[in-house]
């Protein structure tokens, strides 16, 4: 009687740890290192909403006779909380394909602006979730005399010209992007945006310098806000954070805006919102 006992209770042990590990639902715990969301991709869309600022238009003389007006070059892209480049949402086609405007003396195909979204030219190289073609036919063009992107369907989603004032415009989250938190940034500057501390004429070798009378003068102003992918809807609200390198040196990130004047009202405000997929 006591070894039937003792079958019994150990039956009935052996039932409640089987109900323990497949748990209430019936079905088996996932593994924690493989959870489902890691298995799906996030989907929907980003909606850029950007308010101009007093600066959003700068104006300067060629020659000193025509009077040029121009509007900010601009980037938005996604980091992953290391910081790792993910993926480009939007930038302006003239930084993009170097579609730079000539002044006297100078070839329109082989003009080069690095003082132009620094930050953002040395992190997209990293790739990301994008396909290959799209980095390829961006770079083809910036070595061609033709800069035109019409028809090119990886360079028409993520480039365009900068409007004349404030925007709205929408990204589809591309195959590959995981659900989870991200960094949203956005990098901004004028062209000859020149201050008494960033000067047209400081020798190369200053730190200020941005590449002489041609350069963007004031450097990049760097934003960033994070942002949840892949659940309801959700907002962002960037800031700016820093500034990139004044000559295009590098792409790293300055966190001293004491320096810059103008430049911190080229734009009042940038939104980013995640729409889910219906």
């Amino acid at each position: 009687m006591r070894a039937r006992t003792k079958v019994i209770i150990a039956a009935a042990a052996f039932a409640v740890a089987a109900l323990t590990l497949v748990g209430a639902t019936g079905e088996r715990p996932q593994s924690a290192a493989t959870p489902r969301d890691e298995q799906r991709d996030a989907r929907g869309r980003l909606v850029l909403s950007v308010k101009e600022g007093k600066h959003w238009k700068h104006s300067f003389r060629v020659m000193l006779v025509a009077k040029v007006v121009t509007e900010p070059q601009m980037a938005f892209w996604l980091e992953d909380t290391a910081g790792d480049f993910v993926a480009t949402v939007f930038v302006t086609h003239r930084a993009a394909t170097d579609d730079w405007r000539a002044s006297p003396g100078e070839k329109a195909g082989r003009i080069r602006r690095p003082s132009a979204l620094p930050v953002w030219r040395h992190g997209h190289k990293a790739g990301g979730v994008q396909p290959a073609s799209t980095c390829t036919a961006c770079h083809a063009r910036r070595r061609m005399e033709d800069k035109s992107t019409a028809g090119v369907a990886e360079l028409d989603a993520i480039t365009g010209a900068t409007p004349p004032s404030g925007f709205t415009r929408e990204w589809v989250l591309p195959a590959g992007l995981k659900p989870g938190v991200y960094v949203v940034k956005a990098e901004i500057n004028q062209s000859r945006d020149f201050t008494s501390v960033f000067r047209s004429d400081l020798p190369e070798s200053d730190p200020n310098a941005s590449g002489g009378k041609m350069g963007s003068g004031q450097p990049s102003v760097v934003w960033q806000g994070t942002i949840t992918l892949g659940a309801g809807p959700t907002l962002a609200v960037l800031k700016p954070a820093g500034h990139g390198h004044p000559a295009g040196a590098d792409g790293e990130v300055t966190p001293d805006l004491s320096a810059l004047t103008t430049a911190l009202d080229i734009v009042e405000s940038i939104r980013v919102s995640y729409v889910p997929e219906n």
